[in-house]
């Protein structure tokens, strides 16, 4: 009986501990983040190969959808877009949560497809919110979260 009070506890406390960071929470829950800070692209180069970049991507038809991306992999996190074609990179700092601008626009998805390349290759989470980032101009948004 004590060894399952015990448990209990553990069971408890690893719930508590979970729940209590605030970045499993803000980027899922619509009804209290309808927006997302932004993210402005850092350079107009290429989107070249670089070996040490993961390849990541989301197949489903939401036209004019965004892209936010949330840090939460402990360090700094080079994101660089092969659809839709935009060149340049974003860079995310640990926790961080942004949504990817160019040139002080929105990036959109012409088709909602998306392909993302990060350095350094991560674990993630694709989840699509329909409301998010609305009043910016997108048909929802895809959010990336980078663990």
């Amino acid at each position: 009986m004590k060894s399952l009070g015990m448990i209990a506890v553990g069971v408890a406390m690893t719930a508590t501990m979970l729940g209590a960071g605030q970045a499993q929470a803000d980027i899922t829950d619509p009804a209290e983040f309808t927006d997302s800070g932004e993210v402005e692209f850092t350079d107009s180069g290429d989107n070249v190969e670089d070996e040490a970049f993961g390849e990541y991507a989301v197949n489903r038809n939401e036209p004019g959808s965004c892209l936010v991306v949330q840090n939460h992999t402990g360090g700094r996190v080079t994101v660089r877009l092969n659809y839709p074609p935009s060149g340049g990179k974003w860079v995310f700092d640990h926790d961080e949560v942004g949504l990817l601008m160019r040139n002080g626009k929105v990036v959109t998805s012409p088709s909602g497809n998306w392909n993302v390349r990060t350095n350094p290759p991560i674990r993630f989470n694709w989840v699509y919110d329909g409301k998010r980032n609305n009043r910016k101009g997108c048909n929802g948004s895809w959010v990336m979260t980078m663990n």
